[in-house]
């Protein structure tokens, strides 16, 4: 899909968690976007030359809007930015962008893949986010589909309420949380997600899709050959 100039008005900015935004954008011209579930847009900056990407968290299904989760804590000019919209804003970004897209079964690699294991650290759930409403909800893929999502507090962690949702509706998704700086009263995996990937049994036909720092990547990674995965079937994106 060609990449095309947007222009989007805010109509929902929210905190959702201390560490993490979620922005609204309604299209105004092109009123309608094509994209594949991982892709990203490329967001203008006033007063910037540099531009900045970020990750799609809506579905391809939702077509005339799109939405955002920005990781603040690290107050750069970007999430600076972002965080100070107000519905109503106008922004202007490029999209679609990025090939950290989902393998369809109907593909020779996709077929070799009879489960789905999604791995992300921080805002790197934002494409995998897109990825799994995507397969659950459009595409209908039965699969067992798992994701593992690295966090360090409790606090940090947003969409419970919604992957609750998704796990209730869809019994081949299950949600595993993630951890490094539990507390005592955490009872769910703790460390880092390669952690509790080593203590968890995995498919040894599956796919995984890996999305978050470089650090994070290369230890999965690594990981996972060490496990007898394939490098064809380990698909992932790298933020820094």
């Amino acid at each position: 899909m060609p990449i095309q100039s947007f222009r989007a008005r805010v109509s929902e900015s929210r905190l959702q968690t201390e560490k993490f935004w979620t922005l609204h954008l309604e299209l105004i011209e092109p009123s309608r976007i094509a994209f594949q579930a991982g892709q990203y847009i490329i967001l203008s900056i006033p007063g910037m030359a540099q531009k900045r990407n970020y990750s799609i968290a809506s579905s391809p299904a939702i077509n005339h809007a799109i939405e955002l989760l920005v990781d603040i804590s690290p107050s750069g000019p970007g999430s600076t930015y972002l965080e100070n919209l107000k519905p109503g804003d106008e922004v202007s970004f490029m999209a679609p962008a990025g090939l950290f897209t989902f393998v369809q079964p109907e593909t020779e690699i996709g077929m070799q893949e009879k489960s789905i294991v999604f791995i992300a650290t921080g805002s790197g759930i934002t494409p995998i986010w897109s990825m799994i409403f995507d397969q659950l909800q459009s595409k209908h893929d039965t699969r067992p589909m798992t994701l593992y999502w690295g966090l360090r507090h409790e606090n940090d962690l947003c969409w419970l309420d919604e992957f609750q949702e998704l796990m209730d509706a869809f019994p081949n998704f299950v949600f595993h949380p993630v951890l490094s700086q539990a507390t005592e009263e955490w009872t769910l995996c703790r460390g880092h997600v390669t952690d509790c990937l080593s203590i968890h049994g995995l498919p040894k036909d599956g796919g995984y899709y890996i999305c978050g720092n470089k650090v994070a990547i290369e230890s999965t990674q690594s990981l996972l050959f060490e496990k007898g995965v394939s490098k064809e079937h380990i698909h992932h994106e790298k933020f820094y």
